[in-house]
C-alpha cells in the first residue's frame, strides 16, 4: 500500500478560503432576504392595479364614443409637455400612465 503524503501547510488555506465564500453567500441571502420584506412593507400592490383599471375605463369610454373632454374630466387626467396622463398617488408611490395622444 502507498502512502499519500498530504500537505498540512496547503490544507489550512484553502479551508479558510472555502470557509470565507460560505460564509459570503450565506452573508448575501440574508441580506436578499432582510431586503425583500423591506420592500413587502412598503410596496403596495393596489395603486398599480386601479391604473389599470384607469386605463380600461379609458378605453372603454374611447370605445362609446365620449369626446376627448368627457374622459378627460371623468377620469382626472393631466396635460404636460409629454402628452396626457393619468397620476394616481398613494403615500409611498405614485404612478404616471401616458395616454396615447
Amino acid at each position: 500500500m502507498k502512502k499519500i503524503m498530504k500537505n498540512k501547510k496547503g490544507d489550512i488555506p484553502v479551508t479558510i478560503l472555502v470557509l470565507g465564500v460560505v460564509v459570503i453567500c450565506i452573508l448575501a441571502i440574508l441580506s436578499f432576504f432582510a431586503s425583500s420584506f423591506e420592500i413587502k412593507k412598503n410596496f403596495d400592490i393596489q395603486i398599480v392595479k386601479e391604473t389599470k383599471l384607469a386605463r380600461e375605463k379609458f378605453d372603454v369610454y374611447t370605445n362609446f364614443g365620449f369626446n376627448k373632454e368627457e374622459i378627460d374630466s371623468a377620469l382626472n387626467i393631466d396635460y404636460d409637455q409629454q402628452g396626457r396622463y393619468i397620476l394616481l398617488q398613494d403615500d409611498s408611490i405614485s404612478v404616471r400612465y401616458n395616454l396615447p395622444r
